[in-house]
């Protein structure tokens, strides 16, 4: 079709100005510090206007992180379900929530840096919980359908959203304590190892509780 090189050019365009935007937050934060690494002078650096910035970013900080929100279609549930099929459902729900965050953390060309600026402004992580905040409706419909797949002796879609509401919660934050404890150690083991710190968490705290 004549129309789907244009489409596709469009979009490999997109992509490289949002890299640009991204790699021009970096370098900044690292040169001159959060506080003056300024969406002007961001802009400028990638050269593109202002007014540009905010096709990409609702802020900076999302900027320097390369935050964006993953569009949790039926399709990108069902392909993580069967990613992690055998997993239960606290597993599940972890590396769902750490696939959304994975961007800022392993971030390719940009990770060591983008390590360097977590280490010194840990305070960047609060970005996250907007992100999730966010996306909480979608995310709420996925994990309804991770509990579904669980237990497949209910009907599909049958799980209360209550349920999903609570294991977000439960998750989410144990996600967000896993992450700052990699950050306070200095950040120098492995990102993998958040993943199962975030889950003995949730596993300490629910026989604390039991």
């Amino acid at each position: 079709m004549p129309t789907q090189p244009v489409v596709g050019l469009r979009d490999r365009k997109r992509e490289e100005t949002r890299a640009r935007l991204e790699a021009a937050a970096v370098a900044l934060v690292l040169r001159d510090g959060i506080e003056h690494a300024t969406i002007d002078s961001i802009s400028a650096l990638a050269d593109v206007s202002s007014r540009t910035f905010f096709n990409y970013f609702e802020t900076k900080e999302d900027a320097i992180l390369g935050i964006r929100d993953i569009e949790l279609t039926p399709e990108v549930v069902a392909e993580h379900i069967a990613r992690t099929d055998g997993a239960d459902v606290v597993e599940s729900t972890i590396r769902l929530l750490l696939d959304l965050i994975s961007p800022t953390i392993e971030g390719a060309s940009l990770h060591e840096s983008r390590h360097e600026i977590l280490q010194k402004y840990p305070q960047l992580f609060g970005r996250h919980v907007a992100q999730m905040n966010r996306m909480v409706d979608g995310l709420v419909l996925a994990i309804s359908a991770v509990l579904d797949h669980a237990d497949p002796a209910h009907p599909p879609a049958s799980t209360d959203t209550s349920s999903a509401e609570m294991l977000l919660s439960l998750c989410g934050g144990a996600v967000r304590s896993a992450v700052k404890s990699w950050i306070s150690d200095g950040g120098s083991d492995p990102v993998e190892v958040i993943e199962p710190r975030a889950t003995q968490l949730v596993r300490t705290l629910i026989e604390r509780i039991k």
